[in-house]
């Protein structure tokens, strides 16, 4: 990569050497030798010995700094001090779970599991490139929590990175492996507790899913046709949440020793192979046998809606969020001492259960206690203001505003607008919304800008 001197390189594969540009090197190039041997430019050479599907390509550069975090991960921004140091306290857990990962499913292939904070603009929580992991800033929490979003990108180096999903149509085998597997990971790193709470977001967030498809149920099936069909119109939480549940239910069926066995064989077996659902539930079959005749293997993966031997996760403090926030149906507020101890997946755990139209007078008084709205962990502010618009607090719609306009990760635009612009009689909100989406647009990766404009082609 030849880029200007003051600048540096990032590439999802191992850096050799930063030198001069050799003649003869441009010759064959469109900008020609003159314009790669200019004054002021050097080459930064990579290698990537290890073989790749073409999606995992990644490179980058800027003004970079690092911070060294672990023996095989350096964490790397725009050179800015504090988000360097945040991004070093935030992350400095990495080599624990690059262990646990490898306990539990074999050897780390690649070497390295470098982390790069990328701007805000950046439209996804993360993107699994082998060796340089690229991260939305909104995972900087300040608490180490935003880990989870690394313990998901690294469990991709074993499953979506070394056994890819053949086409789009498989892209369970990416991401519910890989949710199954970051899963196991937060349990052993930060304890069972943490890893059911992540489970029942992910139950909550599936729900939800059945219900934006419930016009078109194909796409809440594992195994989907999507011939035509644009992938980012139809992402959502399936693949990885129906995903998840699928392989749990085999887990609980068979025992985790046994299931835990299986997991190295199939990642042994496969790795650095592209598959399809057939080649998985052959191997299943093969490897645990009778297993098809006691979970309907048919009805999880070519299915529609939910299977009914689907599960809620089994965790005291689980059930008491769920049961505090029905209670705050019928007008009880939260105790200070019942949330001291609460983080930002309590808070998003709780929202995201609460009706999803409240009485504004209930939002304000939950607010004035707590200060949601002003959180700093967006999942918690994004899930309180899509309970303030729903409820018609407009007196949020600052805060609205300056949140779509300060990120770009598709995860909290798409519901944000979706909203405000769903629905009859909202003229006022689709109005605004317009108005954001004008101002805003320019700073929004190209992909989440079409998202949003489906959005607003579907409503308004």
């Amino acid at each position: 990569i030849n880029i200007p001197r003051q600048l540096s390189a990032v590439m999802s594969a191992r850096h050799v050497d930063r030198r001069p540009p050799a003649a003869g090197e441009g010759a064959a190039l469109p900008c020609g030798d003159a314009l790669w041997c200019v004054e002021g430019r050097v080459v930064e050479e990579f290698v990537m010995e290890q073989p790749i599907p073409p999606y995992l390509f990644a490179f980058a550069v800027g003004e970079l700094g690092f911070r060294d975090v672990g023996p095989r991960t350096r964490v790397y921004s725009e050179a800015a001090p504090a988000v360097l140091d945040a991004a070093g306290a935030e992350f400095a857990g990495t080599e624990d779970m690059i262990r646990q990962g490898e306990r539990l499913f074999g050897d780390y292939e690649w070497e390295r599991f470098d982390l790069l904070v990328l701007p805000p603009s950046f439209p996804y929580g993360g993107m699994e490139n082998p060796r340089m992991v690229f991260l939305t800033p909104t995972v900087i929490k300040g608490n180490a929590s935003g880990a989870q979003v690394v313990a998901h990108e690294l469990a991709h180096s074993w499953t979506g990175n070394l056994i890819t999903n053949k086409t789009n149509e498989h892209f369970w085998l990416n991401e519910g492996f890989t949710t199954y597997a970051e899963r196991r990971i937060v349990e052993v790193v930060q304890g069972e507790e943490r890893a059911a709470l992540n489970i029942g977001i992910g139950w909550r967030g599936l729900k939800e899913e059945m219900e934006r498809f419930s016009d078109n149920m194909e796409f809440t099936k594992l195994k989907t046709k999507q011939e035509g069909v644009d992938p980012d119109d139809v992402y959502s939480h399936v693949p990885y949440e129906k995903g998840f549940q699928f392989l749990w239910r085999i887990e609980r069926e068979v025992g985790r020793p046994v299931f835990d066995e299986f997991l190295k064989k199939y990642i042994a077996t496969f790795k650095f192979k592209s598959i399809d659902t057939e080649t998985f539930l052959e191997f299943l079959k093969t490897n645990i046998p009778g297993i098809e005749k006691k979970i309907d293997l048919v009805l999880w993966t070519e299915g529609t809606g939910i299977p009914p031997d689907a599960s809620e996760p089994i965790s005291n403090i689980y059930t008491k969020i769920v049961t505090l926030a029905n209670e705050f149906r019928a007008g009880r507020m939260l105790g200070e001492d019942e949330v001291a101890d609460w983080q930002g997946q309590e808070w998003e755990l709780y929202l995201e259960n609460l009706p999803k139209s409240v009485e504004a007078s209930q939002i304000l008084a939950l607010d004035a206690r707590y200060r949601l709205s002003e959180s700093k962990d967006y999942e918690v502010k994004v899930a309180f203001l899509q309970l303030a618009i729903s409820s018609r607090c407009s007196q949020y719609y600052g805060e609205v505003e300056k949140t779509l306009k300060e990120v770009g990760r598709m995860k909290y635009l798409r519901p944000l607008y979706t909203a405000l612009v769903q629905g009859n009689g909202r003229q006022e909100e689709k109005i605004f919304a317009k108005r954001v989406f004008t101002e805003a647009r320019d700073c929004y990766h190209p992909i989440a800008q079409g998202v949003v404009e489906s959005i607003f082609s579907k409503h308004l």
